[in-house]
């Protein structure tokens, strides 16, 4: 597809496409019969379909199936539009925004060759991370082996609402060597659809440079825009200018303009979006602080705006200047750069840093500090190639290759600072990662499952022993002791599993645990059989001895009366025992008392 937006075509392809979202929009499929008349198909042919087929649904399909492969107005548009004329607003509606949209359609190109595609685990996550699929997706994509051909709806609804998760879809699958072509397609598409210019934050008290707005990439038409340290006195000259304006401005306008209401009430109907911050401004002094927090070095408009509405001419001249001066200074910029940019990236490492940040409470600044902190005295050698925003900042950077070894051991003994300060969530450098917080919750995951089974083991192991506890006595004894013995120490384990799980030092001895708890149950699978061997030799011992049984049993009794009655002359001697003790002890003191 082109970068500028072309029109997008439908085909025979797409007929499931098209009824999902005709069911998705709740469209009756009795009204068949009116969608094609409002989609200009042939009326003899409309009827043809009648005839020929009685089910609504079956007729519905025909419908579109003749529209797909005949019509000249197979776009999403046509269909929004035919629905809207029957009156189905809100199904035309919907078709608008989600299938419509200039995101979904680039998707909607490039479907076929997304279903293609089998992602990584790492993949996986990062769809999740950003916000692309639900933690139930993501458990059916793993399911399928990393396939995304059943989850492209889901993915097509996630672009439409948020074009910035395309550019995210782009960069995971840069991750892929074999999806790289498609995700560069994809990338260059996207950036045909969304602002590709860098944006200054606005100049207030408390913040200056913030973050890029959502996935906002530094690069324009002529190729990519590379920042470094080194850039850092342009981008203070230009701030120094803007503050410098405002300096003046503002008390030019003040001055010209007495009434505060007239303000306000012009400045709300131009920008309906401040009139929640206007509300609360009570003066000329308070509402220009509000317009200049919205504007942005290279976007003074609103002021401009004032200026002319207000016809405040000693104001127009500084306004001329102060975007004079812009316009050198962006000059200078863009020769700095074009002078200073990288000739030969292929002698570059790509450094991707993913932070849990919310970008309005972060700027431009965070992110020198970070490069500060991660890499200390090597940072300057780094270079920002670009910021993205989904469900988390995701800032990739450039750095020599030569300096790959000494960047990855300032990474790994800053890792600590980084986790608490910047929120990191995942670092990677080159083709090392150093450190993913998603890997390490899976791992424990695993873990966890492990310590599952093993209990199940163990616990289908004193169940089967419990079952065979007869026969031999004074061998089934020796065993239970040997497996009382080993479930101690399975159970020791499994404890010292589940206090561990946080170690990730420790995570080669569990899994030599675990391989040593298979081990065993095998040894007691086989001593188990061994058992059985016994029984059956014991069962046809018994069978042997009926005899013997029979005149052990009789003993048994005798030995039993015995007994009877050897514990009826112990419970009558000690009846004998308290009543000498009431007689001799109680009733003596009863009487003195």
């Amino acid at each position: 597809m082109a970068s500028s937006r072309a029109v997008f075509r439908l085909d025979i392809s797409h007929m499931k496409l098209v009824s999902n979202s005709l069911k998705e929009s709740h469209f009756i499929d009795v009204d068949w019969f009116d969608l094609g008349v409002e989609l200009n198909l042939p009326y003899p042919d409309l009827k043809k379909i009648r005839a020929r087929f009685t089910d609504s649904s079956q007729c519905l399909l025909e419908c579109l199936s003749l529209w797909l492969t005949s019509a000249n107005n197979r776009t999403w548009e046509s269909l929004a539009s035919a629905l809207e004329r029957m009156n189905q607003k809100q199904a035309a509606t919907l078709i608008r925004n989600t299938y419509d949209d200039p995101a979904s359609q680039i998707f909607q190109h490039y479907s076929d060759r997304i279903s293609q595609v089998s992602l990584t685990d790492s993949c996986i996550q990062l769809l999740y991370t950003e916000g692309l699929i639900t933690e139930d997706t993501q458990r059916k994509i793993e399911r399928c082996g990393g396939s995304l051909s059943d989850t492209l709806r889901e993915l097509m609804i996630a672009v439409s609402d948020d074009h910035s998760k395309l550019r995210s879809l782009g960069n995971i699958l840069m991750e892929l060597e074999e999806a790289k072509p498609l995700a560069q397609d994809i990338i260059k598409d996207c950036d045909g659809i969304m602002t590709t210019a860098l944006v200054v934050g606005p100049v207030s008290s408390s913040k200056v440079n913030q973050l890029p707005t959502p996935n906002t990439t530094v690069s324009t038409s002529a190729g990519e825009f590379f920042f470094n340290a080194a850039h850092q006195s342009m981008f203070d000259e230009v701030r120094g200018h803007f503050g410098i304006l405002r300096h003046k401005i503002v008390p030019l306008i003040t001055k010209s303009i007495s009434s505060v209401e007239e303000l306000k009430s012009f400045l709300q109907l131009s920008f309906p979006e401040l009139s929640a911050e206007l509300s609360n401004a009570e003066s000329i002094n308070n509402i220009m602080n509000v317009v200049v927090k919205k504007c942005r070095v290279n976007n003074i408009s609103m002021i401009k705006i004032i200026v002319i509405r207000f016809e405040i001419t000693e104001a127009k001249p500084l306004i001329s200047e102060y975007e004079e001066e812009v316009k050198t200074l962006c000059g200078s910029l863009k020769d700095f750069i074009s002078q200073n940019k990288p000739e030969h990236f292929n002698d570059f490492e790509t450094i991707q840093f993913t932070l849990g940040w919310e970008p309005e409470e972060h700027s431009l600044d965070d992110i020198r500090n970070l490069l500060e902190e991660a890499f200390k005295e090597l940072n300057k050698r780094i270079i920002v190639r670009s910021i993205h925003q989904g469900n988390s900042i995701i800032i990739i950077c450039y750095a020599p290759h030569h300096l790959l070894a000494a960047l990855l051991l300032k990474a790994q003994d800053n890792l600590t600072v980084l986790m608490k300060e910047f929120s990191l969530i995942r670092l990677t450098i080159g083709h090392y990662t150093v450190y993913d917080e998603r890997i390490k919750v899976m791992n424990n995951e695993c873990l966890a499952e492990e310590i599952k089974l093993a209990d199940g083991e163990g616990q289908e192991l004193r169940t089967l022993l419990d079952y065979k506890e007869d026969g031999h006595m004074s061998m089934i004894k020796k065993r239970k002791e040997y497996i009382k013995r080993t479930q101690l120490m399975l159970s020791w384990s499994v404890q010292m599993l589940r206090a561990n799980l946080a170690e990730n030092k420790i995570l080669k001895a569990r899994a030599t645990e675990t391989s040593q708890l298979q081990q065993e149950k095998m040894l007691l699978k086989e001593e188990v059989e061994s058992l059985k061997k016994a029984l059956d030799i014991a069962e046809q011992e018994i069978k042997d001895g009926k005899n013997s049984v029979a005149a052990i049993k009789e003993s048994t009794e005798t030995n039993k009366a015995k007994e009877k009655q050897k514990n009826n002359q112990a419970i009558f001697i000690c009846i004998l025992y308290f009543l000498a003790l009431y007689f001799t002890l109680i009733l003596p003191r009863y009487f003195k008392s």
